[in-house]
């Protein structure tokens, strides 16, 4: 019959000082994210080691004496903490200790950082680190309200409407694709596989880093997707004016600004050689649609043509991203 998830390590004997090693010997459940160790030496971290907490984790080598009522937050430590306990536990410092295998120190430091200090960690300049590790933990230990946020915090770098994507996309493409795998936050995939479509791997951006951090799987579609942006861009490039099933502009137009169309699209399309990253279609596309400057240099036909042209390729792109990688 398996223990609680709340099984309890031991400590004979010891003198608790901040960064102090501590020989211990551990007896854990099989619950998740909790298993069977070996005798090891810990230290305990200061920062999250309280006086008057009442559990002990072990994270990564490292000793947190939290309070259990903070842990609540986490539907996985509330269960846990309801269990009854059996009568003779191991402890350290007097509290019930767990060990958190498995799981990175610096993921628990960033998500005590929302529990005990939540104003100041709104409050920051939220990092992709700070981001991932709040995930991670939220998801694995199923913190609603923390993982709500970082889910916002995801879609709103890699939104669900590219038409959104700003720079701030572009750094951390390759590991927001893991990301939201490993945290089921599937609909950013498109957003973060076109962001590292973009880049050029020669210039050593996340692009020239991605075949590291990608499973082969997501390789071949970020491939896949990035052929088949470059076969969108090629057919514009080749002819700027036609396009198969938007409506043609028959009847619409004058030489004079069928030239200029023509003339505008190669020259806001063309991929720059000096620059880290490759067209950027979406964003061109929409920048176009309110280039007024351009607008007034067309008659009122071909404006409402050249209009159409612009909705007519970004409403298909946007509906076909992804598909493009895949997805």
């Amino acid at each position: 019959m398996s223990r609680p998830p709340s099984s309890m390590d031991v400590v004979e004997d010891v003198e608790l000082e901040d960064d102090a090693p501590l020989a211990k010997r551990r007896r854990i459940s099989d619950r998740d994210g909790c298993e069977a160790a070996h005798s090891s030496t810990c230290a305990i971290l200061k920062k999250l080691w309280f006086s008057d907490g009442d559990i002990v984790l072990e994270i990564g080598k490292k000793l947190l004496k939290v309070h259990r009522k903070r842990l609540r937050c986490s539907e996985i430590f509330s269960d846990m903490l309801h269990l009854p306990q059996p009568s003779e536990t191991d402890q350290i410092d007097g509290c019930p200790s767990v060990i958190m295998a498995g799981d990175a120190l610096v993921d628990w430091e960033v998500t005590f950082d929302w529990i005990y200090h939540r104003s100041d960690f709104l409050s920051q300049a939220i990092t992709f680190d700070i981001l991932s590790g709040a995930l991670r933990i939220s998801t694995k230990y199923e913190i609603p309200d923390l993982r709500a946020w970082g889910r916002k915090q995801l879609t709103s770098r890699w939104p669900i409407d590219i038409v959104d994507m700003r720079l701030n996309a572009l750094p951390h493409a390759a590991e927001a694709i893991n990301l939201a795998q490993e945290c089921a936050i599937l609909e950013i995939l498109p957003a973060a596989f076109y962001a590292l479509s973009v880049q050029k791997f020669r210039c050593g951006a996340d692009g020239g880093r991605s075949h590291m951090m990608l499973s082969p799987n997501d390789m071949r579609r970020f491939i896949a997707g990035r052929e088949a942006l470059q076969d969108v861009l090629m057919r514009i490039l080749i002819d700027p004016l036609a396009e198969a099933g938007c409506t043609p502009d028959t009847g619409a137009g004058c030489t004079r600004c069928v030239l200029r169309r023509a003339a505008y699209w190669r020259t806001r399309l063309a991929p720059d050689a000096r620059s880290p990253y490759g067209t950027w279609l979406v964003r061109e596309l929409d920048a176009m649609l309110h280039d007024d400057a351009f607008a007034e240099t067309l008659c009122t036909d071909c404006l409402h043509a050249h209009l159409r042209t612009v909705r007519w390729r970004l409403g298909r792109l946007r509906g076909a991203m992804p598909s493009f990688f895949l997805l």
